[in-house]
């Protein structure tokens, strides 16, 4: 057997250090490839620079492996240890991806005011255009306005120019600079135009529209939508009707009820018109119009039910938006409904999400009783939990903690009858983590190590890593030290793991 990264004794005092030995023993490459990518984000998390790139230089897939050292070496260049970063630049071979290694070392410059710095590394690199202008959004951002415009002229790609324009007038308006931000996105728009590739154009229009209209500039965002709109109808393929979706809820944000009309009409695939009434009405809950936004609601609903099996183009699709109309029947007051909705959808997995959706709406505006309805209608009993756990980020977010604990202890009780240990597991470790945050450290300490428990049932190398790797995080970060017991646990999973 090849010689471990690292040593036993290491993985029988660190949850970590034993989700990276366990993972050295699996057998298929791929699953073993899988369960490191996980592993490496949380010796990043915590600047373990030297471990993650020896683990990632132990990677079998040569993709896999060159891409893992790129992640490596933009964590080298956050924490200041360059000569590292470049070090690991040149241990990757493939020459597209040691580009954008040396991208991510310029960026992280510019990040830190680095600037020079970032423009020098750029300026050497075989395509340069997307980290030209993520340096000069941070220049903007810095307050240099100079700076950051001759940086601009450095970048030659249109789309990359217009993305960070975009940026910039982001920033604009947070900062209240709004006159600014209309010149930032009068320049993005005239550029807009130019650019080389359909979809990006598009999507270049609709973020400058929506900038506009947040900006108050409603003229300017329907300029801008109906640019969109022109290209849109000259192309052609089954992400037409998306597309103008999206413009035409554009125009209705942008206060314009009769280009958004026009361009709903535009629309062929029934799914894709309810779709485009649902998002007409969040803008009228939005604007507290509650009578327009019912009614293009019932009309989203009427579309998909009035929808024949050859019309139907994408079945995952029309089920998803069952989903999204009953939960704005619920975000409208109308919870029985909603309810009742949600049960029609076939799809499991879907019908229980809107139900949590529901929940989670009825618990924000205390109805207690609708949100009970809403998830005693979730089946098998096993996935109430994450609804429960759901429902106590928002009793959390609404500063009622004494329900949000009694809805967490529901949900552990009811995780230590689950079979499926990957999902125990997973659930138990959520659970560890709010308890903590409700003021329960004892309760998230008993849970976590109950988590220990599940991951050790685990049957199959890759996803037993993966739950230690998660876990250990939690024991890191609610800083709880591993008990005798935990330590007879792992020590049992790194002296099996070799046989």
């Amino acid at each position: 057997m090849a010689e471990h990264l690292i040593s036993i004794e290491d993985a029988r005092e660190d949850l970590l250090s034993c989700a990276v030995y366990l993972a050295e023993n699996i057998g298929s490459t791929e699953a073993r490839a899988a369960a490191i990518e996980t592993i490496i984000t949380y010796y990043l998390q915590h600047s373990d620079v030297d471990t993650s790139a020896e683990i990632a230089d132990s990677v079998d897939d040569p993709f896999i492996r060159d891409r893992l050292l790129a992640e490596v070496v933009s964590k080298c260049a956050e924490i200041g240890d360059d000569e590292y970063a470049f070090q690991l630049v040149d241990a990757i071979d493939e020459q597209t991806t040691k580009n954008s290694a040396r991208g991510k070392i310029a960026i992280q410059k510019a990040k830190k005011g680095q600037f020079a710095e970032a423009i020098e590394l750029a300026g050497k690199l075989d395509h340069s255009s997307d980290v030209f202008a993520a340096i000069a959004i941070y220049q903007a951002v810095s307050g240099a306005a100079l700076e950051a415009e001759k940086t601009l002229d450095r970048v030659d790609f249109f789309s990359a120019k217009v993305v960070a324009l975009q940026e910039i007038a982001l920033f604009q308006l947070q900062e209240k600079d709004t006159d600014s931000a209309v010149i930032t996105l009068d320049r993005a728009f005239s550029i807009a135009g130019e650019i080389e590739f359909t979809e990006d154009k598009i999507r270049a229009l609709l973020a400058i529209a929506g900038s506009y209209a947040e900006a108050g500039e409603k003229e300017k965002a329907c300029n801008a939508l109906d640019a969109a709109r022109r290209v849109v109808e000259s192309i052609e393929g089954a992400h037409k009707d998306n597309l103008f979706v999206n413009i035409a809820i554009g125009f209705l944000r942008a206060g314009n009820v009769d280009e958004a009309d026009s361009t709903l009409d535009l629309v062929e695939d029934k799914s894709q018109i309810a779709d485009c009434l649902i998002g007409f009405t969040q803008v009228f809950r939005l604007e507290e119009d509650e009578e327009e936004a019912l009614e293009s609601l019932e009309e989203a609903y009427a579309m998909l039910k009035s929808q024949t099996e050859r019309e139907i183009r994408n079945s995952k699709v029309r089920l998803q938006l069952f989903g999204s109309i009953a939960r704005e029947f619920a975000e409208l007051g109308k919870v029985e409904r909603a309810i009742e909705i949600a049960h029609e959808n076939p799809d499991g997995q879907l019908r229980n999400s809107a139900l949590t959706q529901i929940a989670q709406i009825c618990t924000a505006e205390s109805y207690p009783e609708m949100a009970k309805a809403a998830v005693s209608g979730i089946e098998p009993e096993s996935q109430r939990i994450p609804a429960l756990i759901a429902l106590s980020d928002v009793l959390v977010k609404e500063k009622r903690v004494e329900e949000a604990l009694e809805k967490l202890n529901e949900a552990s009780d009811m995780a230590r009858e689950i079979q499926q240990y990957i999902f125990r597991c997973e659930l138990q470790n959520q659970i560890a983590r709010r308890l903590f945050e409700v003021g329960d450290a004892e309760g998230a300490r008993r849970i976590l190590s109950e988590g220990l428990e599940s991951a050790n049932e685990i049957r199959g190398g890759a996803h037993r890593s993966v739950a230690l790797a998660e876990l250990s995080e939690s024991y890191k970060q609610l800083e709880f030290d591993l008990s005798p017991e935990d330590k007879e646990i792992i020590g049992t999973l790194v002296r099996t793991s070799d046989w």
